[in-house]
C-alpha cells in the first residue's frame, strides 16, 4: 500500500474501478495518471531534449510562485502526487533505466538493419581484433620478462589504444549519440511531472485554483511533451 492508493487497493483520486449500484458514477473531468503514464513512456532521447528545452526556456530560470503556493497550499494532494508519480517512475535510477529500455526498443529496427546489412558483423570482427590486439601484448610481456616498467608501459600503449580503438569502432558503427542526463536536471523534470498531477488531482477534487496557477503547474509537463514530440519527428 501507499500514499495514493486506498485499502480496497483503488487510487485515492481518479477514476475508479468499481462504483456502487445504488449512487451514480462520478466520472473524473481529469486523469490524473496521464503525465505520471506518459513520463514512464519517455526515452532517454526524449529526456535529454525536455532537460535541453527546460534549461533554455525563461520560466525554469527561478520557481513559479503560484506553482510553490499551490504546494503549501495542499500537502496532502502534493504527498498523493508524489505517491502516483511514484508508482509509475519509481526511484530517479528506475525511472532512468526506464528510459533506457524505451531507447533500446526505438533503436531495435536500426539494430535489425545493420544486422540485415552485414555492418554488425563487421564492427563484431572489429571489435574482437581489438581485444585481442590489447590482450596479446601484456600477456607475451608476462610470459617472457619479470620487468615491471615494461608492463606498466605496455599497459599504458594499451589503454591509449583501447580508447583510439574504441573511437574508431564508436563511428565505424554509426551508434547513436548516448545522451547525459545529469541526476538535477532529471530532478526538475520529475518535479514538473509532480506539479502536472497536483494540478489534475485538485482539478479533480473540485478545488478552485486560479488558471494561471493551473497553467503554470502544467507548464513542466507541457514543456516535455513538446520536446518528445520534437524527437519524434526526427526519427520519420
Amino acid at each position: 500500500m501507499n500514499e495514493y492508493h486506498l485499502a480496497d487497493g483503488s487510487p485515492r483520486y481518479g477514476h475508479r474501478t468499481e462504483t456502487p449500484t445504488d449512487q451514480p458514477a462520478i466520472i473524473a473531468s481529469v486523469r490524473v495518471e496521464e503525465a505520471a503514464e506518459g513520463a514512464a513512456r519517455l526515452g532517454l532521447d526524449e529526456m535529454a531534449a525536455a532537460i535541453d528545452k527546460r534549461l533554455t526556456s525563461a520560466w525554469a530560470d527561478r520557481p513559479d510562485k503560484s506553482v510553490a503556493i499551490l504546494r503549501e497550499q495542499n500537502p496532502e494532494e502534493l504527498a498523493a502526487a508524489r505517491a502516483l508519480v511514484k508508482v509509475h517512475l519509481g526511484s530517479p535510477r528506475q525511472w532512468r533505466m526506464k528510459a533506457q529500455t524505451v531507447r533500446d526498443k526505438q533503436l531495435a529496427s536500426v539494430a535489425a538493419r545493420r544486422k540485415a546489412s552485414g555492418s554488425a558483423r563487421e564492427v563484431l570482427a572489429l571489435r574482437l581484433g581489438l581485444i585481442v590486439a590489447l590482450i596479446a601484448p601484456p600477456a607475451y610481456v608476462v610470459a617472457t620478462s619479470q620487468d615491471i616498467l615494461k608492463l606498466l608501459i605496455v599497459g599504458a600503449i594499451c589503454f591509449v589504444a583501447a580508447l583510439v580503438g574504441g573511437h574508431f569502432l564508436t563511428i565505424r558503427a554509426r551508434v547513436p549519440v548516448m545522451p547525459s542526463i545529469r541526476g538535477p536536471w532529471l530532478a526538475e523534470l520529475r518535479e514538473d511531472v509532480v506539479n502536472a498531477t497536483l494540478v489534475a488531482i485538485l482539478q479533480n477534487k473540485g478545488i478552485a485554483m486560479s488558471p494561471a496557477a493551473a497553467a503554470a503547474g502544467r507548464r513542466g509537463w507541457t514543456s516535455i511533451q513538446e520536446a518528445a514530440a520534437a524527437v519524434a519527428l526526427l526519427r520519420r
